[in-house]
């Protein structure tokens, strides 16, 4: 499936595969997860390209060929034909890839997942799934998963006893919820929409919800202050991917209190911000983009193998389509009808 423009349809595009080139990996793609990034992409929010591209960065696949040269995944786990795999386009192999021409050329093989096959250059990482390992555990947080891990790696941890508000309980909420979980966190509290995501939230490791909906932002702030006893949170970990949420978080912050901003993205925009509070109370504004490095996808897996089907996290995927229904499953994701919708390319349409 094919992104022309914004404001366009994406198209449906048939091209050959070609056998892959030395150091190449050509994968079946079994499941792909829908991401917010893609919404922003259909909705004009990431820089206009300029030429029609095939994208989609969350994939699980089937290897079905091995180039020259190829034995292993980016761990150095031996792979076969057969072997499923996670894979997502590196930074230099970006899954917008131009195609030649229009209509492209036969040689317009990439990365993305949002197509029958894709076809993974040397430069571009992938981990095998081990066999026991549910492929749908793995793609149910997609990139959420490893841009959480970043954050983390990125915010130094949180310590025992402290408290912990996520601001979304979409895939990037939820799985900065599940890792905060894991810690000696005294509360996690998670403020977010609707009842199924915070139901998720609360078995994936929140103590404490707030729904967004019948509650003003000083109602959550009034709550978060009565569960620390009126200090406030440790660290505040923002994943709405909404500017107006950057204020509220600051607030719920108490003295020496981390603020970890995962969503806020793509668009444009500013906010205040009180430099003298910044100061007087010693608070931390820390950004992160994306994974830390390329072993939180291997992370993410081992999450999987070990918690997804204790937590269920299987469970988080609530819509399936079909390759060719990618613009109403980008659709769903972007209204928050689904917890997780992926695509999978052997559904009938």
């Amino acid at each position: 499936m094919v992104f022309v423009e914004s404001g366009k349809p994406l198209e449906c595009l048939i091209v050959e595969v070609d056998d892959p080139k030395p150091g190449e990996v050509v994968v079946r793609t079994v499941i792909a997860g829908v991401c917010g990034t893609d919404a922003h992409r259909l909705d004009g929010d990431l820089p206009d390209l300029g030429y029609p591209v095939a994208f989609g960065h969350e994939g699980i696949g089937e290897i079905v060929a091995l180039g020259e040269g190829v034995s292993t995944d980016h761990a150095g786990v031996r792979v076969t034909t057969g072997d499923l795999v996670y894979f997502t386009p590196s930074s230099s192999t970006p899954d917008a890839r131009p195609l030649t021409g229009w209509p492209p050329a036969a040689d317009s093989s990439s990365p993305a997942a949002y197509q029958d096959f894709a076809t993974l250059p040397l430069a571009n990482a992938f981990h095998r799934i081990a066999e026991d390992t549910d492929p749908e555990a793995v793609i149910a947080f997609g990139c959420a998963m490893p841009t959480a891990l970043g954050g983390m790696a990125r915010l130094g941890g949180i310590q025992p006893g402290q408290t912990v508000v996520v601001q979304g309980s979409g895939p990037v909420g939820l799985s900065a919820t599940f890792l905060a979980g894991l810690t000696l966190a005294r509360q996690v509290i998670v403020i977010g929409d609707p009842v199924n995501r915070l139901a998720a939230a609360e078995i994936l490791g929140a103590t404490g919800t707030i729904p967004l909906s019948d509650t003003s932002v000083e109602e959550r702030r009034q709550r978060v202050l009565e569960l620390t006893g009126g200090v406030g949170a440790d660290v505040v970990i923002e994943c709405t991917g909404r500017m107006e949420a950057f204020g509220e978080g600051m607030a719920l912050l108490a003295d020496d209190g981390r603020y970890l901003v995962l969503g806020i993205y793509s668009g444009h925009g500013t906010v205040p911000l009180d430099a003298v509070q910044l100061n007087n109370r010693s608070l931390s504004v820390i950004g992160s983009l994306g994974a830390s490095t390329l072993a939180d996808y291997r992370t993410t897996i081992q999450l999987a193998q070990r918690h997804g089907e204790r937590l269920g996290f299987a469970d988080l995927i609530t819509h399936r389509f079909g390759l060719e229904d990618l613009e109403q499953a980008i659709g769903v994701a972007r209204q928050g009808e689904a917890i997780k919708a992926v695509i999978q390319p052997s559904l009938d349409n």
